[in-house]
């Protein structure tokens, strides 16, 4: 016998108990509580499903009160506990599961795995709880129902049949194996994952938003591109070479790199794309673009110019009055963008239509995560200094945005009464201007001495500033840990004084978990630690001086390893770096083209790659590897761009590289040069801005199109019959306008190893290759008597075009089937046609020649014809004498 936990069923007993409970839906009177404490009588159910099942088959077990807790709702409130089942199977042996604990509807589920044939029986046990107010959306003296007593009840038996044949398994439909877009059917479950949004929880390096989350570019619900295939291309901003009399210096192409100004900076939710448009200066942004992720067709623009996005959100309602998700977008004051500056408000919009909602107003700067839920929740540190003594007082506080939502006093609560952070309906309120205050979920004050036997202040002044500074702040929340982290600052603001303090807190409820610490660093060095470096309970931190890495607990802020030297480090690595955690592993990459995969929690190294040896246009003697938010995580590949910020802008030949995340081959690469933020991937599609044109680029595997004719006349058998046709790309992109008038009959199809070369041909105006190679067609025939049978393969021109020559084997009606099976760049397509074969015509034997005598024997046998005749005239004339 087995029991598994599942989460499946719990969507289940919400909407079954939404038809059950609609008495206990009523107001929320605000009185006291009831004194004496009342006691009522609660009734118990339980069932059990599919029935009947099979042996060693897994069964649901649904159980619940008629009255769920009167204070719960969402993750608000209290819930039911001591709840039991027993199962007794047919050899009347008794199993005792649980104890479970409800949701907010009063009950909840598990599964039960039978092992015997016969007869199972369930029953679920609840011993009686006293309502104790834990955990409230809204002030105590709203629930009267608190210190009273619910008593023990039993539910209905209910029997299990158990036999010896299975049941048949629900259908699973499997992920999709030919092209597929937005919105994903609903029965589609198992395609959750590979279609997680990208949200633009945290912000590439001077930008509002564009990365995955707050602890990097790593997203664990989507495929990602195989090879370098293009779906299509859209320009940014003006882009490329000048031309004309700025000549052809390396300096001679609009302004790409960005300096500070990041142009693309992405969220995508739905299948969508979203981006503040930057054309040219970040001072004054063109509004936003909705583009279809799939095709690049601008779904609408937003003439917003004086607000930024700043994030997606994904909120995803539970309740027994409302079920399932709703999609927004966040935006920011555009003075408040690229610095992390606090704005004074943050905007809701509709993610569909991008029609402004409502304001959070007084808004802080904060480390922005979200919950299981899609809740936005927000960590930020809020110091305050009495200027007459120098003191420094701080805390560490939670905000949570539906908390703050139905909080506020624009919502009412579902029984007309007022407002509480657990509402049962999502509601939020046309334009309104609500106070970030409501959604403050809780706040602790910080320490302002270290725990170290130097006992710094974390407020101490190295430097003679007239007043002293808190230097914490939020470096990582990961792993249920907020870790905060800081130092005085050296002569330049990139460099500290030799010491860090550091301290780990929970994410949960603000306590101190370890902490304040000390620790020893190379004085005037840069140190790179944060919310880019941390992940599976672990953060690693880099000294640049030195070029040496180690690792520490997030649990308890011990050292786990180090530090460590760089192998085969190049000197330019020292100037910069970055990293991702994924699944155990950090991935650092430096400025130097060092690429580095280490365990986070042993410190051993999985592999080293390094950027070859580049052209005398690179300073470096390699191509360098830019280090800002640029890297980007996904299906078992890092995407890292060649490049760099600063003069001379571009050089030649850059790398938009993917490697291969368990021994750091490179996969596939592609002429790419960007400096300003990580591509975003989505629905199996990456994005990102090429610094050489200015352009977003969209990779991914694209649709095909094959064409297939044959012979329009009758061929009569023994007669070989050509079959021709086209395989095509049918990507967006192919209906560009450039790419449509270079090639009018269509987009060829290439191998994948042809794919690099190609696209630069195609979308970057380099020279086509000479050494190209199609892909293969196979054609198959259904001949006159139902038997289908392959006459060969055909491998495509790079014009697009492939032929192939089969006999018929007899006469009649044939169908011919050309398929692409699909690639790692494309997804198949096939087409058919269809030729009759007539019989062969039959040959019509010749005459048999009757024998000719030769020339003189006719003469000789008339000579001789002539005399008899003569003769016999002759005598009958003598007779008549």
């Amino acid at each position: 016998m087995a029991i598994i936990k599942s989460k499946t069923m719990a969507t289940f007993i919400a909407l079954f108990l939404m038809i059950t409970m609609t008495a206990s839906l009523v107001g929320v009177p605000s009185t006291n509580a009831h004194d004496p404490p009342l006691s009522w009588p609660t009734y118990a159910f339980c069932s059990v499903s599919p029935n009947p099942i099979g042996v060693g088959q897994t069964a649901n077990i649904n159980f619940w009160l008629a009255l769920p807790p009167p204070t719960a709702s969402a993750q608000y409130g209290d819930r039911w506990h001591n709840m039991y089942v027993e199962v007794t199977d047919p050899d009347d042996h008794v199993t005792e599961l649980g104890p479970f604990t409800s949701d907010a509807t009063g009950g909840t589920y598990t599964t039960f795995t039978p092992d015997i044939v016969g007869t199972y029986t369930f029953q679920m046990i609840f011993e009686g709880e006293t309502l104790e107010g834990n955990n409230l959306g809204a002030p105590a003296s709203a629930y009267p129902e608190i210190g009273d007593y619910y008593e023990p009840s039993e539910s209905n038996v209910v029997e299990l049949i158990v036999q010896e044949e299975a049941i048949p398994e629900p259908k699973v439909n499997p992920l999709p194996t030919q092209y597929w877009t937005r919105p994903i059917y609903g029965e589609n479950n198992a395609w959750y994952s590979i279609s997680g949004a990208w949200l633009g929880l945290a912000a590439s390096t001077f930008a509002a938003t564009g990365m995955y989350n707050a602890t990097g570019n790593y997203n664990p619900y989507t495929t990602a591109p195989n090879t370098a295939h293009i779906l299509w291309t859209k320009p940014e901003a003006f882009g490329g070479i000048i031309g004309g009399e700025f000549g052809s210096e390396l300096t001679a192409n609009y302004y790409s790199t960005s300096q500070y100004e990041p142009k693309f900076a992405p969220i995508i939710m739905q299948g969508i794309l979203y981006y503040s448009m930057y054309p040219g200066s970040s001072t004054y942004p063109q509004g936003w673009a909705a583009v279809d992720l799939h095709t690049g067709e601008t779904l609408w623009t937003s003439d917003v110019k004086n607000e930024v996005l700043k994030c997606g959100q994904i909120i995803n309602m539970i309740t027994p009055n409302q079920y399932g998700a709703l999609a927004y977008l966040w935006a920011i004051p555009l003075s408040a963008a690229g610095f992390s500056a606090p704005g004074a408000y943050m905007s809701m919009y509709d993610a569909m239509t991008g029609s402004w909602i409502l304001n959070i107003t007084n808004t802080p700067s904060m480390t922005l995560t979200e919950d299981e839920g899609g809740n936005l929740i927000g960590y930020y540190v809020n110091t305050t200094t009495n200027y007459e003594t120098g003191e420094v007082s701080a805390s560490l506080s939670m905000w949570n945005s539906t908390r703050c939502i139905n909080l506020s006093p624009y919502v009412s609560n579902y029984g007309g009464g007022g407002a509480t952070a657990d509402q049962w309906m999502w509601r939020p309120p046309l334009g309104a201007q609500i106070d970030f205050e409501y959604g403050v979920q809780w706040s602790v004050p910080l320490p302002t001495e270290d725990t170290s036997g130097d006992s710094l202040t974390v407020m101490m002044s190295m430097f003679g500033f007239s007043f002293p500074s808190y230097i914490l702040s939020i470096a990582a929340v990961q792993s249920d840990v907020v870790l905060l982290r800081g130092s005085t600052a050296g002569s330049s603001y990139l460099y500290q004084s030799g010491w860090s303090e550091e301290g780990g807190f929970s994410a949960t409820d603000g306590h101190k978990l370890w902490g304040v610490v000390n620790r020893t660093q190379v004085p005037l060095s840069i140190i790179y630690t944060g919310g880019v470096w941390s992940g599976n309970g672990a953060y690693v931190q880099l000294t640049e001086a030195s070029l040496t890495i180690e690792g520490f607990s997030l649990k308890d802020g011990k050292k786990l390893w180090g530090p460590t030297d760089l192998p085969n480090v190049s000197p330019f690595s020292s100037l910069g770096a970055n990293a991702i955690v994924a699944d155990g592993q950090i991935y650092i990459w430096l400025y130097g083209g060092d690429v580095y995969s280490y365990n986070i929690i042993t410190g051993e190294l999985n592999w080293e790659y390094h950027t070859p040896p580049a052209g005398k246009e690179s300073p470096y003697g390699h191509n360098s590897i830019w280090t800002f938010t640029v890297g980007t995580i996904a299906d078992g590949k890092l995407f890292v761009p060649e490049g760099h910020m600063y003069s001379p802008p571009l050089y030649h030949g850059a790398q938009q590289l993917a490697l291969n995340l368990t021994t750091g081959e490179l996969v596939w690469s592609i002429d790419a040069f960007d400096v300003t933020s990580g591509p975003a991937i989505s629905d199996g599609i990456m994005t990102t801005l090429n610094a050489y044109d200015n352009q977003i680029y969209a990779y991914g595997k694209g649709p095909t199109k094959v064409t297939v004719t044959a012979p329009d006349a009758a061929y009569s058998l023994g007669t070989p019959i050509i079959v021709r046709g086209t395989v095509t790309d049918i990507s967006a992109g192919s209906q560009q306008q450039a790419v449509a008038a270079n090639f009018p009959n269509g987009l060829p199809c290439v191998s994948d190893d042809s794919m690099t070369d190609w696209m630069e041909y195609v979308y970057m105006q380099q020279p086509k290759p000479t050494n190209a190679t199609g892909v293969k067609v196979t054609i198959n025939v259904v001949d006159p008597n139902g038997n289908c049978y392959d006459v060969g393969t055909a491998t495509s021109t790079t014009e697009g075009t492939f032929g192939l020559m089969f006999d018929p084997l007899v006469p009649g009606d044939y169908t011919i089937y050309a398929t692409f099976e699909g690639t790692e760049s494309y997804y198949s397509a096939s087409s058919s046609t269809f030729i009759h074969v007539t019989e062969a015509p039959s040959v019509t034997p010749e005459p048999t020649p009757v024998p000719q005598a030769p020339v003189e024997t006719y003469f000789a046998a008339s000579t001789i014809a002539i005399i008899v005749a003569i003769a016999i005239v002759g005598i009958l004339l003598f007779k008549k004498h």
